[in-house]
């Protein structure tokens, strides 16, 4: 049986997904702050919070309890939505507490977990409003979108880059995925699909890519 270890499976994308390869028959390692309501043979959770410093040991532990010894698929999906869109309302607290979540919290689970990563799938949660591109040319003016989830999304995709060209990795497939306009606490005012939609398509997409890169689920343009 192979397995995946999701981070942010209490609720939204994480939690669909995590249902979602249940039933593609794979063992799933779940990790979030809160519970999980998923009762299932094959599902694990840890409630640990990846800001912290002490989760790298409570996640070798929780690894090792179960008797894991190869990851196949590695999902860094854990975050949540931030505030301050302007630059008199913007936290310089609130950014980074948001790239501890989104790129920090990406790197210590990939940290951790570098024994158990041998032509393995690290997959990294992105979103359109975290891409150089799109803000270069506009696509999010007047919108109101914060400042400390662009930027953070932005240095998470600058980690695939340099996890996706570090030799230590080399043979594994690092692969970004914006998941679409998805109607979750954190989604856009402009979804157009459910977490369940979207982690449907989201599985779809870790399992048929092969290559580093990066992805959207729905086909829709992905840059960085």
């Amino acid at each position: 049986m192979k397995t995946i270890l999701i981070t942010g499976t209490s609720k939204g994308l994480g939690l669909e997904l995590a249902r979602a390869m249940l039933a593609r028959q794979y063992r799933v390692l779940g990790l979030s702050r809160s519970g999980c309501d998923i009762e299932h043979r094959n599902y694990h959770h840890l409630a640990a919070d990846i800001t912290d410093a002490e989760y790298p040991s409570a996640l070798r532990e929780f690894i090792e309890r179960i008797g894991i010894r190869h990851l196949d698929i590695v999902v860094n999906n854990a975050g949540n939505r931030s505030h301050g869109s302007d630059i008199e309302s913007v936290q310089v607290e609130e950014v980074i507490r948001q790239f501890e979540l989104h790129c920090a919290g990406a790197l210590r689970t990939i940290q951790t977990l570098l024994p158990m990563l041998e032509r393995s799938k690290i997959v990294n949660v992105t979103s359109r409003l975290g891409s150089v591109k799109f803000n270069r040319r506009g696509d999010f003016g007047g919108c109101g979108f914060s400042y400390g989830y662009r930027i953070a999304k932005a240095a998470q995709n600058m980690l695939s880059l340099c996890l996706a060209a570090d030799d230590k990795l080399r043979g594994n497939a690092v692969i970004s995925i914006i998941p679409g306009l998805l109607r979750t606490e954190s989604g856009a005012d402009d979804a157009s699909h459910s977490a369940a939609e979207g982690a449907q398509a989201v599985a779809d997409k870790i399992l048929s890519v092969e290559s580093s890169g990066v992805y959207h689920a729905f086909e829709d343009e992905a840059a960085y």
